[in-house]
């Protein structure tokens, strides 16, 4: 406790970035709703840089298609977007924020999100895109990031060489320290280059101190540098001809994604939380976070012709896998499954480290007016061995082989007042998935929509982000229902419902299985700066059975109850204070029940005139199975959310201070303290004691 407090002290004049606004509100509950919905441990990581950059870059509010990605986030509807195109063409551009106020259908909370990311400024169409201007007026980024756990794990101990050789999983090769550094070059909205390098935690960095048995039986599988490199090179609109132009062409790591992700949908996306689904974002994205799975490396381009959007890509990445077999010069012939931690910390992970070559090339052809477009894509996926998961009665129908084909026609149709999108796939197994969602806002101040996906369960796709209640676009169909209402003046609810059922088997389920999600927020802004929400969720869910009481394989209901009150309020004009009061209720049929709670006050100081801020958390927690959790204000470009399990409370403290104007560094410490527990975790991730400490510093250079 003492090593924490001289923690704290030494990090007090690092203060932290945190913003403080109802937008960062909205794009939090939403990551929030994707971690309770996703039976899978995801990183996030991308979602936030993404909204980082919208934040940072601006959207000019007379551009219709830079205004389109706020769509994405789920931020604001499509027919505001719509009523705003329109007033333009009736008015002219909007100059001042204030002519918002006057357009049909944005009421102060729509403001309110809106202000801190919308910018009025026309393109300087002056300034010729010379490389004297790309270097003069370019930006430059540099982040250089360091994260530890403060404990001592079990698998950084010291152990002997003859107990490492007979057992080399005994031990992390590295050492506890992630380190991050990240470059980033942008020009306008035009170009984007750049690096990124990691190392996690446990992870060796350049020379490895591994012994000589070790190192012998790496042989083939030691890496000397870190080990996830990066570098992405967009460009945007080379005009060719008056109907011909490069609308965007990405070399090195990106992302693309097509209609509604069913068919192509690389990386991770946002999804639910009330509203419409239809998805407008930008086919091709560079890619600059430190995910080591969601990634393409190659190039993708694609080609503007009069209404034609023509885009082609290709991937050629190292995937982590499971070898169940290997040739007589033993290299990979078969393997069980697909790593997706990006974690090599051990021999065994350091073994299964970019075993395989996955290879992917295709393309798409979209026809896209201002309010209709219609696409078709077509793309395969090449692995250099062949894949042959362990035979389990749950996945009769993944994917087995070498090659696979995925093709299918994606659509959205915008009215004033209705848009309807949807997407129809199929694998070259010939299994169908597809999905068709409807968005209708009669008034200004509600909307409602339906959505049905029907994902088969042998539809097979190793790169699709569709909208799902599971974790993947297979053996998943179902209705899906929300509405969203003004009801009075800075007051909103929004209600959904979603009824997904499998035909086949899961890992968590022995039979075909159904499921009902329901949720209800209604929240209140008292102003721009306060925002008081409660929100109801109940789930009800069919599940293997498992315990003393039950004699039988068979399928039981697990019924989760959620109620969370959540305030953001000032407390002067420097101080914000965040309240959250949460209890959760599981019931499981013949099973222990349990109830769970989480307690936690903010503080937030971000003083105007001054060049530093921070945020403080004290958090009371008691979760026997690990249903609490929450999101927590990390240094930039990062995320941190999790379960909080077992009972104790978390504190931490997050700061920022500015330096001549062009530094910025950021710098956290946490601790969580256990009342119920001697032990944490468990294996090489085994921390003796009831506390565990964590710490980041980053620095940021703009120039």
């Amino acid at each position: 406790m003492k090593k924490f407090l001289a923690t704290i002290i030494l990090f007090v004049p690092m203060v932290v970035f945190c913003q403080n606004n109802i937008t960062d509100e909205l794009i939090i509950n939403q990551i929030e709703k994707l971690i309770d919905n996703n039976e899978e441990e995801t990183d996030y990581t991308e979602l936030i840089e993404s909204y980082w950059d919208l934040c940072e870059q601006k959207i000019n509010v007379n551009d219709p298609e830079e205004l389109s990605q706020l769509i994405e986030f789920h931020l604001i509807s499509t027919y505001i977007i719509e009523s705003i195109n329109e007033y333009r063409k009736n008015y002219g551009d909007i100059i001042f924020f204030d002519e918002l106020k006057t357009i049909d259908g944005i009421d102060e909370m729509t403001i309110s999100i809106l202000e801190p990311l919308l910018c009025f400024e026309k393109k300087d169409i002056s300034k010729k895109d010379s490389f004297k201007n790309i270097f003069k007026y370019g930006k430059h980024q540099l982040v250089l990031q360091i994260d530890q756990n403060l404990n001592k794990k079990a698998g950084y101990q010291d152990v002997s060489d003859s107990i490492l050789y007979k057992n080399p999983n005994k031990k992390y090769l590295g050492g506890p320290q992630r380190i991050f550094s990240r470059y980033n070059f942008s020009y306008r909205d035009k170009i984007e280059a750049g690096f990124a390098l990691e190392k996690d935690a446990g992870e060796y960095l350049f020379h490895p101190r591994i012994n000589d048995s070790i190192r012998n039986l790496l042989d083939g599988h030691l890496y000397n540098t870190f080990d996830f490199c990066s570098v992405h090179f967009l460009v945007r609109d080379i005009g060719i001809s008056k109907i011909l132009k490069i609308s965007t062409l990405a070399i090195g790591d990106f992302q693309v994604g097509f209609g509604q992700g069913v068919t192509m949908g690389s990386g991770v996306a946002f999804t639910g939380g009330g509203g419409s689904l239809l998805r407008k974002a930008k086919n091709i994205r560079a890619s600059k976070s430190a995910n080591e799975v969601n990634y393409l490396r190659g190039a993708a381009a694609t080609i503007k012709l009069w209404k034609f959007d023509i885009t082609a890509f290709y991937s050629n990445t190292k995937a982590d896998a499971n070898v169940s077999a290997v040739d007589s010069l033993y290299e990979p012939e078969q393997i069980s499954s697909l790593q997706q931690t990006g974690l090599h910390r051990t021999y065994g992970e350091l073994i299964d480290r970019h075993a395989i070559t996955k290879r992917l090339f295709g393309g798409n052809m979209s026809y896209k007016t201002s309010n209709l477009q219609i696409g078709y894509t077509i793309h395969r996926t090449d692995l250099s061995c062949g894949l042959f998961p362990d035979p389990r009665v749950y996945n009769t129908f993944y994917f087995k082989g070498k090659s696979l084909v995925n093709q299918g026609v994606d659509f959205y149709y915008v009215l004033k007042k209705l848009s309807i999108y949807g997407e129809f796939a199929i694998s070259d197994n010939m299994a169908p998935a597809g999905l068709f969602g409807a968005t209708v806002q009669p008034a200004g101040y509600i909307d409602f929509t339906i959505l049905y996906r029907y994902y088969d369960k042998k539809y097979q796709n190793f790169y699709s982000n569709a909208f799902a209640a599971g974790s993947g676009t297979r053996n998943e169909k179902g209705f899906y229902l929300s509405t969203s209402m003004t009801f009075a003046p800075r007051w909103r609810l929004v209600a959904t419902a979603d009824f997904p059922q499998s035909d086949w088997l899961k890992s968590t389920a022995y039979a075909p299985s159904k499921t009902q999600n329901y949720s209800l927020q209604i929240s209140h802004q008292f102003d721009s700066k306060s925002l008081f929400s409660i929100q109801l969720k109940y789930k009800d869910k069919e599940k293997n059975g498992s315990g003393e009481y039950t004699y039988m394989r068979k399928l039981i209901h697990e019924r989760k109850l959620m109620l969370r009150f959540h305030i953001t309020y000032p407390a002067g004009e420097s101080v914000t204070l965040k309240n959250r009061v949460e209890y959760h209720l599981n019931r499981t049929d013949y099973q222990i029940n349990t109830n769970s709670y989480l307690i936690y006050q903010d503080i937030i100081f971000q003083p105007k005139t001054k060049p530093f801020s921070f945020a403080f958390r004290y958090a009371l927690f008691d979760s026997p199975d690990g249903s609490v959790y929450a999101y927590e204000n990390d240094v930039l470009y990062s995320f941190s959310i999790g379960s909080l399990n077992h009972k104790g409370m978390r504190i931490y403290l997050l700061g920022k201070v500015k330096i001549a104007g062009r530094l910025l560094i950021n710098a956290k410490v946490g601790c969580t303290i256990y009342s119920d527990i001697d032990e944490i975790s468990s294996g090489l991730e085994l921390i003796e004691g009831n506390v565990k400490t964590d710490g980041k510093l980053q620095m940021i250079l703009k120039l």
